[in-house]
């Protein structure tokens, strides 16, 4: 009886213990499970996110080829608008403005070469600065481009034309009395197309502008008692400056016979009022026609009276 006792005492442990194993192992079984679901799901989430990069990376690249690559010209589109550049110049750099509305980009030519890029401002503006490093003639268009990632240039706008000249103007011809008996005298002579010159002394100055042949002619100068000197400047207009001090000496010598205002040239533009034109008028080349008129009135009067008279008797 003892022994069966005992018996039955040693196996229920080993029952239990039989138990608690297979729960034990089924727990590490569970255990070891569940974290590679959540594996799994990670590697799905992962590879989803990584086929959206590789996507984005693609178009991204697609993009930058197609915004850096030549823009495709569309000559439907209006090309900007460029606002008033001089049409002479005597600086290296010329500031090129305009509207380019619709527009993110526009380039600007020189001679048709591709010479700047600008960006266009809220508003449509825009305005660069383009380096004109030699002297001559220039023609600049704009033209605008926009678009993405695709881009698009519409056409190029009309030229505007531009001259760059440095050179100083030059005195070529100059004529005047150099002792006069007059208040005042006049002078002339050759400078180049347009260009300004004035006649200056102390705060007083006499100006003209030459004709298409370079000519002036600026009259009533006034002149004090003695020695005059005057200095002249000249300006082209590029802006360039050419200044001659001392250049017209002039002595009035009221004992003299010499009319200042005597230097005449029809062909010449004078810097004065109508009767100054009018006197010039009839002290010129008509001087001739003038006497040659009179000349035939006082004939024709001369033969009338003789006529009267010969039928008088």
């Amino acid at each position: 009886m003892a022994n069966k006792k005992s018996k039955t005492i040693n196996t229920a442990p080993k029952e239990v213990k039989q138990i608690i194993k297979k729960e034990k192992s089924m727990v590490a079984k569970v255990e070891v499970k569940a974290p590679r679901d959540s594996e799994k799901v990670s590697q799905i989430v992962g590879a989803i996110f990584i086929f959206l990069g590789v996507l984005l990376v693609a178009f991204g690249v697609y993009s930058f080829i197609k915004y850096s690559a030549t823009p495709q010209l569309n000559e439907t589109l209006v090309s900007p608008s460029v606002s008033d550049i001089p049409s002479v110049t005597n600086n290296s750099t010329v500031t090129v403005s305009g509207n380019a509305n619709g527009y993110d980009t526009v380039y600007v030519y020189v001679n048709g070469e591709k010479n700047q890029t600008v960006k266009v401002g809220n508003k449509g503006e825009f305005s660069v600065d383009v380096v004109l490093n030699e002297e001559g003639n220039y023609e600049i268009t704009v033209a605008g481009v926009k678009g993405f990632p695709k881009r698009y240039l519409s056409a190029q706008s009309l030229a505007e034309s531009i001259t760059v000249d440095k050179q100083a103007p030059v005195l070529e011809e100059i004529n005047y009395s150099k002792e006069v008996g007059t208040e005042t005298f006049t002078v002339t002579g050759t400078v180049e197309e347009d260009a300004q010159v004035i006649v200056k002394r102390g705060t007083d100055y006499y100006s003209a502008t030459c004709d298409a042949k370079g000519y002036f002619k600026i009259v009533s100068i006034a002149l004090d008692q003695g020695a005059n000197v005057f200095n002249m400047i000249i300006k082209d207009v590029a802006g360039n400056e050419t200044v001659l001090d001392g250049e017209i000496k002039v002595t009035y010598s009221p004992d003299s016979s010499v009319n200042g205002d005597a230097v005449t040239d029809d062909s010449l533009p004078v810097a004065a009022g109508e009767f100054s034109r009018m006197t010039d008028y009839l002290l010129g080349d008509n001087l001739v026609l003038v006497f040659g008129i009179l000349a035939l009135l006082s004939g024709v009067a001369t033969t009338s009276v003789l006529y009267v008279k010969s039928k008088k008797e």
